[in-house]
């Protein structure tokens, strides 16, 4: 049986058939190689952005490093990544970059909890280390611009 008559279709020349269903072939093959890419490169990119916040713990006298850019999405002002995670008695080092656009060329990042209060210049990095001594969660911020999305320091307590 011709798929024409199997979908009950009248009067479709079989070329047109053909051609529907070649065309829906190589879109669904397309999709496919698409959302196999996809996945494997959010697999990559986060596994080779987050891997000190994914793992966050350092051999004992090693430095967990994180790099946290303050950046503009709408008009809105954000510290990323949102979350850094590290465990109680890890050295940490942040590098703070700001690269959000725009006459203000200065932010701020603190971290209260640990009396951590910066100002970032646009284009001039900041480093700050800190041993990790106290477990709990700490949230960072702009401490400049109080409508900006802060994200917060998850420190995991001792075992």
């Amino acid at each position: 049986m011709r798929l024409a008559e199997s979908l009950n279709i009248k009067n479709v020349e079989p070329e047109k058939v053909l051609m529907r269903n070649n065309w829906l072939r190589t879109l669904a093959i397309v999709a496919l190689a698409g959302a196999m890419m996809i996945g494997a490169s959010a697999r990559l990119g986060v596994a080779a952005e987050a891997q000190p916040s994914a793992a966050g713990a350092a051999p004992d006298g090693a430095t967990v490093n994180f790099t946290l850019v303050s950046v503009a999405i709408d008009d809105v002002k954000f510290w990323l990544p949102s979350t850094i995670v590290v465990n109680q008695g890890d050295k940490v080092k942040l590098t703070l970059k700001n690269q959000v656009p725009g006459a203000e060329v200065t932010h701020g990042f603190t971290i209260p909890g640990y009396n951590i209060a910066e100002v970032v210049t646009r284009g001039q990095p900041k480093t700050i280390t800190f041993v990790a001594d106290k477990a709990g969660i700490f949230p960072y911020y702009c401490q400049l611009h109080a409508a900006h999305v802060g994200g917060q320091l998850i420190v995991h307590g001792k075992q």
